[in-house]
């Protein structure tokens, strides 16, 4: 049986620390459009033609802008892409059309002389037009022909198109060219291209939501809110009968070889962990590392990992008498590839210690799969994991997990989480959650995301107050090469239990250069600005 890991509490001189243990566990646009616009700035290009002059009829009602351009979508046929704080999507407005043109509808919806509009294809993009707005598709010939070295800057925040909440962990990338990134808690990305992916379609996706294709073109620094529409599986499309959940998990472990990789490949991604003790972060750190990983049949230490660029931030109060350390994080998040690592709940030897429940048909990444739910059984007094894992329903890959150490027994894993502590201080654990997934690349599977989040507190005996701690680690694939991989020198290697931080974390988006990273949450940002004017000195 496979060992799942995560971090153990440890005492330390400066308070507690974490580490390692097991426990049981294109289409491509033609740019012929662009360049009749650019000859011809005062016409239209046909395609634009073609939409902008579809009648439409609308009864009349009093909306939101919002509401009012979901609307105009539905009876013509098109996307709309904007900033909602651009284009003020929450005010009122006066929606009504007998037969009109969708350019005359939109004229007078958007009566904001400042409010412009792009079509390309079934996409409208809304944007404010001002002496410092970029030129939205992009014409110069050598862009066509070559990377000029400056990229794309896409932007924006994914949302649920019917509630307007944020969707975090979304995916966003170039799926044929192995680019990408996911959201934030609040729902936010940016994304960094090489400008000859101008002429190519930006792939949006997330569990349970329709995928979208945007143009880049139209991305090309805006920022803009894409809202997803969520995925109702049709009857037609569930198996109306049962399905054992342990076959779909063997023919998953059966499959382990067919859909993910016998040969080593090189990932770049993005890592970044912190702690929060009540509402005050008190570390923080960011890095891009590349990754040698291995052939999924390999053993669990095998991948190995170069340090590219990092930068960390630290507010440590010599008062504070509990300090929280994720130590070794990225070797941790490797080590949750449950597809490579197995942990007992994918492991049907005998002693199964988990129940299984076939919960639902499921699209998960454009993909469909199938929602097996566990949970440990009753009679087990263990901290095991419960939660839910996706297994495509053709492939039978693994696509992602979402779980958790039982709450039922926390205080059973703080036995071994917590290896050295002070007798005065008492450490209760609250959660520990975990989130994997996995994208597809030329025909197979590589790990894409991990995030383990941590809460707990801690209260001194004879005390009254308790301290609330959070501590999350957080990795993400941006980049898959799989040309000449080969192990990296010896000298070249992170060390398990090295601190990579080299450089102190500042407000500059500009110091990642072309790395594509994950944007630091509002909230985030701003408690790290008010720490970053008092430190002086990195360790």
């Amino acid at each position: 049986m496979g060992p799942l890991y995560y971090q153990k509490l440890r005492k330390a001189q400066n308070g507690i620390e974490f580490c390692k243990c097991s426990l049981l566990h294109s289409f491509i646009y033609a740019f012929i459009f662009a360049a009749f616009f650019f000859l011809f700035p005062d016409k239209p290009a046909f395609s634009q033609v073609q939409l902008l002059e579809k009648s439409i009829s609308i009864p009349r009602q009093n909306t939101t802008l919002y509401e009012a351009l979901n609307l105009i979508s539905q009876r013509a046929d098109c996307l709309f892409l904007y900033n909602s704080e651009t284009v003020e999507s929450d005010k009122k407005v006066k929606l009504h059309a007998e037969n009109e043109t969708l350019k005359k509808v939109l004229d007078n919806l958007l009566s904001d002389p400042r409010l412009n509009f792009k079509v390309l294809g079934k996409h409208i993009l809304i944007y404010r037009t001002n002496k410092d707005t970029a030129v939205v598709i992009q014409i110069a010939s050598d862009i066509q022909v070559k990377d000029t070295g400056k990229p794309i800057m896409v932007r924006g925040h994914i949302y649920d198109r019917e509630n307007k909440s944020a969707i975090p962990f979304a995916a966003i990338g170039i799926t044929e060219e192995n680019i990408g990134t996911i959201t934030n808690n609040e729902g936010f990305f940016t994304l960094k291209l090489p400008a000859k992916m101008i002429g190519t379609s930006l792939l949006v996706s997330h569990l349970g939501y329709m995928s979208q294709r945007i143009p880049v073109q139209l991305l090309n620094r805006q920022q803009v809110d894409l809202y997803l529409d969520r995925r109702v599986i049709s009857i037609q499309e569930v198996i109306i009968r049962y399905l054992d959940p342990k076959v779909i998990i063997e023919k998953a472990m059966e499959q382990r070889k067919a859909n993910y990789s016998l040969e080593p490949v090189y990932l770049t991604a993005f890592y970044r962990e912190g702690v929060r003790k009540n509402t005050k972060y008190i570390s923080y750190s960011e890095a891009v590392f590349k990754i040698y990983k291995s052939a999924v049949t390999s053993g669990e230490y095998s991948d190995q990992v170069k340090l590219l660029k990092s930068r960390k931030v630290q507010d440590i109060n010599p008062r504070d008498t509990v300090f929280l350390k994720l130590k070794a994080g990225v070797q941790s998040a490797l080590q949750l590839d449950i597809i490579k690592n197995i942990p007992g709940f994918l492991d049907l030897i005998p002693p199964v210690e988990y129940t299984y429940k076939y919960s639902n048909l499921v699209s998960y990444n454009t993909k469909d799969a199938y929602a097996i739910t566990f949970v440990q059984k009753a009679d087990l007094r263990k901290a095991l994991y419960s939660g839910t894992f996706y297994i495509e329903k053709e492939s039978f890959a693994l696509l992602g997990a979402d779980f958790e150490i039982n709450p039922a027994y926390l205080e059973l894993a703080a036995e071994d989480l917590v290896l050295k502590k002070s007798s005065r201080l008492i450490v209760k654990l609250e959660k520990i959650t975990y989130s994997i997934s996995y994208m597809p690349f030329n025909g197979k599977y590589y790990l894409n995301h991990v995030r383990c989040e941590i809460q707990l507190k801690t209260r001194l005996k004879n005390h009254l107050f308790s301290d609330n701690f959070n501590t999350f680690l957080e990795l993400a694939s941006c980049s898959i090469d799989t040309a000449a991989v080969k192990k990296f020198p010896k000298q070249e290697l992170l060390k398990p239990n090295a601190v990579f931080s080299d450089q102190p974390y500042s407000a500059d988006d500009a110091f990642w250069g072309d790395f594509n990273t994950i944007t630091p949450e509002a909230k985030l940002s701003e408690a790290l600005s008010r720490i970053i004017g008092k430190i002086e000195k990195i360790e």
